[in-house]
């Protein structure tokens, strides 16, 4: 599994010595998954902020208060670097898509699916913005089996939304359309975060703002996609 490079520490800084030099990580697994994390979590903030050309090797391991060398070590090049922060964005997500199943009732996977999706981005902000950029770009660096998730997270998604709709369970429309407008309306938060603050008045969204965010595409989704309960005779 790739580390989660948005999520803080919370373990005991005074479990294990400081960032250690490689002799120290290669016999000290602690130490290792300390950097490791270290290492993804200023390289998230350091391509989200300048991007992937103009961040280098040096300004990561100085945000991560690590040296130079163990970048390569760990990660090799930069460009493995980028695509561990990008898989441990897209990882989360695509796990999200279990709240959609066939059997299960549309409108309480609906509701959880958009909350997990909220969620994610709220809590990685960085990689979610890192994967935001690259898609943007038209997804040059994108490795195959980060496309390969995501085409099997469509394809289901789309299947589950098809068969609720063929069956009734959801009002008539394009599910294509519908997944589109829900995974537009949750990442509305990584890609207009400058704008949201303008409206909002503040420095930036905080967590009753994508609480309010996730009641209010809920409610669109939703509003939209209920079945339509058939007139009785007392309502015509």
């Amino acid at each position: 599994m790739y580390a989660q490079p948005d999520t803080p520490d919370t373990a005991d800084e005074d479990a294990s010595p400081p960032y250690g030099t490689i002799d120290h990580a290669l016999g000290n697994p602690g130490i290792r998954r300390k950097n490791q994390k270290l290492i993804l979590k200023a390289a998230s903030e350091s391509f989200a902020l300048t991007g992937f050309t103009a961040t280098h090797s040096h300004d990561i391991a100085e945000r991560a208060g690590v040296p130079k060398a163990n970048l390569y070590y760990y990660f090799q090049t930069k460009e493995n670097l980028y695509v561990q922060v990008l898989m441990s964005f897209v990882e989360p997500l695509v796990k999200a898509s279990a709240a959609l199943r066939k059997n299960d009732d549309p409108i309480a996977g609906l509701r959880a699916y958009i909350k997990a999706r909220i969620r994610i981005i709220r809590e990685h902000p960085f990689s979610a913005a890192v994967f935001s950029q690259e898609l943007l770009s038209g997804g040059r660096r994108l490795p195959e089996a980060c496309k390969n998730l995501l085409h099997e997270e469509a394809r289901r998604n789309v299947a589950c939304l098809r068969d609720w709709i063929d069956h009734g369970r959801l009002a008539p429309c394009d599910p294509e359309h519908l997944m589109i407008f829900i995974w537009s309306a949750t990442r509305t938060y990584t890609n207009l975060a400058w704008q949201m603050s303008q409206v909002r008045g503040v420095a930036q969204p905080d967590k009753s703002d994508f609480d309010r965010a996730t009641r209010t595409v809920i409610q669109m989704v939703l509003g939209g996609v209920v079945p339509k309960q058939p007139c009785t005779a007392t309502q015509r």
